[in-house]
């Protein structure tokens, strides 16, 4: 049985992982009870940007994190999550190259020096 689970993950996760897989089922696939199917999905480029916000207020860290990271989350998703209650979502975030510079400016001040120190690196400040 555990070898039938493992292969229904894999295919899952293929699926939500791979670029080429439509937005609809992407989107379907962002309510997977396993967090790391979503948190495939929000790092998928083809996830569309609803989806993405809606992944963006997960109580996994790990699926925020993914959304913190991914070039095409909206604008305004990103802003919010520098308010993320992670500090390795905020770090993170700072290394996003969509994330506008007013967000990055925040993160500068951030409490949690890795997360000052991450935007500093970003070489956008």
């Amino acid at each position: 049985m555990e070898k039938r689970s493992q292969l229904h993950f894999s295919s899952r996760w293929d699926i939500a992982s791979n670029p080429d897989t439509p937005p609809e089922t992407l989107n379907e696939f962002s309510n997977d009870q396993d967090w790391k199917i979503r948190s495939a999905v929000a790092s998928n480029r083809n996830t569309p940007p609803e989806t993405l916000k809606n992944l963006a207020k997960d109580h996994e860290w790990m699926v925020r994190n993914s959304v913190a990271l991914n070039p095409l989350t909206p604008l305004d998703t990103l802003d919010e999550l520098s308010n993320d209650k992670n500090w390795l979502v905020r770090s993170n975030l700072a290394r996003n190259l969509s994330t506008k510079i007013e967000t990055i400016m925040k993160l500068v001040e951030d409490k949690k020096w890795t997360v000052r120190k991450s935007a500093v690196e970003s070489g956008r400040v």
